[in-house]
């Protein structure tokens, strides 16, 4: 449904309606939900209203958003702590809020690294494939020292 026609601002009952129907599709961090009504031509004065309204029903809460968010990070694209904290950045939640969400996922780094690395290398240990492992995960979040063991580790089981 298009609300803005030449450019008028949305009401105040257009813009709640946005706001609800972005949240029942999925969870927004309160940044995320103020873009986009912004951008839809909601006034700033009704779009601290409707936040208002939403933290008080909880339809938003970045703490809440922030945990499941880094364990969705984490678990399903199997990022690593440095890019699950720059996606959580960009979603405006606090520097408070990531680091809780952070210290609630599991420590075991390299343990869900070594299977990926594995599994990217595939048996070929030659320099560019390994410079290209390194830059993948790198990508991914993970730290040098984590995808430079995993790979001296796989190394050392196919020598045996």
């Amino acid at each position: 449904m298009r609300y803005r026609k030449n450019d008028e601002p949305l009401t105040f009952e257009q813009a709640k309606e946005k706001a609800l129907r972005l949240l029942e599709f999925r969870a927004h961090s309160e940044r995320e939900l103020r873009d986009k009504l912004k951008r839809a031509g909601a006034e700033e004065n009704d779009i601290e209203e409707i936040l208002d309204f939403c933290r008080r029903y909880g339809f938003v809460n970045d703490t809440d958003y922030a945990l499941s968010k880094a364990r969705d990070l984490q678990k399903l694209k199997k990022y690593g702590l440095k890019r699950i904290r720059s996606e959580l950045y960009s979603k405006g939640i606090s520097s408070e809020d990531v680091e809780n969400a952070l210290s609630s996922l599991d420590d075991g780094e390299e343990e869900t690294l070594l299977p990926l690395v594995e599994k990217k290398l595939a048996g070929n240990f030659d320099k560019k494939n390994t410079d290209k492992c390194i830059r993948y995960f790198l990508y991914r979040g993970y730290s040098f020292t984590d995808i430079k063991n995993c790979i001296e580790n796989i190394k050392s089981e196919y020598e045996e």
